[in-house]
């Protein structure tokens, strides 16, 4: 679980049951930039799958596992420094085969300082830069 290490939760909220808004902020001092990478960190595209099944659980009150991604795009780096704020867009819908289809959009905004070639310049990403767009089947996993 990444959860409270990785990341923490900011909020969550849902207009229908269906359609989730999950606010989160990454831990840009985490262990696992040290590896990737130390001196540009990038969150790894297996922790951004993992927090939005870390997400979904929550939203389900269960353990969940991937069954089948039919389209992952990841669309732009996530840098936990220049973007600790991620907003991600889930929705969840039950199938008549008893699994969970997820759709989910993730976006930053944020600002920070970036370093390019020994100066120090402000850097303002995009509103709304999407940098994931999931499309996947979950299952419900005996603890």
């Amino acid at each position: 679980m990444l959860l409270d290490n990785f990341y923490t939760l900011l909020s969550s909220e849902s207009p229908d049951s269906i359609t989730w808004t999950i606010r989160v902020k990454l831990n840009p001092e985490h262990a696992i930039y040290q590896g990737h990478f130390p001196e540009h960190p990038v969150v790894p595209g297996v922790c951004l799958l993992q927090l939005i099944k870390e997400c979904a659980e929550d939203i389900r009150r269960h353990k969940l596992q991937y069954t089948q991604m039919s389209s992952c795009k990841f669309l732009s780096v996530v840098n936990p420094v220049n973007t600790p704020c991620l907003s991600v867009t889930l929705t969840l819908k039950d199938t008549e085969e008893g699994k969970l289809q997820l759709q989910a959009e993730g976006t930053v905004k944020a600002e920070g300082a970036v370093t390019t070639e020994g100066t120090t310049e402000a850097k303002e990403t995009a509103e709304n830069e999407c940098f994931i767009k999931l499309k996947a089947v979950l299952t419900s996993t005996k603890i």
